[in-house]
């Protein structure tokens, strides 16, 4: 006779909340329910846009620059320009990233009060 350990029960699966739906960007956009979070598909296109307005921006400062005084022309288009494009960057970056943290934090934080209610 062999003694076989109990094998313990398996956790409950998680159940989908909802069906899976395959809906547009726009679609998403104009959902007054928000049953789906459009800021993952927005984040990419705010980074470019902000860094195009940044590189606007350097740009426009430099020729203001050059049309006040050669030398602060010259020390906008080498020095000042590229570091301040660079914590403007760094800044955009940062933003975008903790809101689209908080956005996932968020649908975490469903997952998790769904596999609460389960067990519970």
């Amino acid at each position: 006779m062999t003694d076989t350990p109990p094998q313990p029960a398996s956790p409950p699966q998680p159940t989908p909340t909802s069906q899976p739906t395959t809906q547009t960007f726009f679609t998403s956009l104009f959902d007054v329910r928000f049953s789906q979070y459009v800021t993952p598909t927005v984040i990419p296109v705010l980074y470019v846009l902000g860094m195009i307005g940044i590189a606007v921006g350097y740009l426009s400062y430099t020729i203001v620059a050059f049309s006040v005084s050669s030398t602060l022309g010259l020390l906008t288009l080498l020095i000042l320009g590229p570091l301040f494009a660079l914590l403007a960057l760094i800044w955009l970056r940062v933003t975008l990233e903790f809101y689209l943290s908080l956005v996932r934090l968020s649908g975490d934080f469903g997952d998790w009060r769904e596999e609460w209610r389960l067990r519970h």
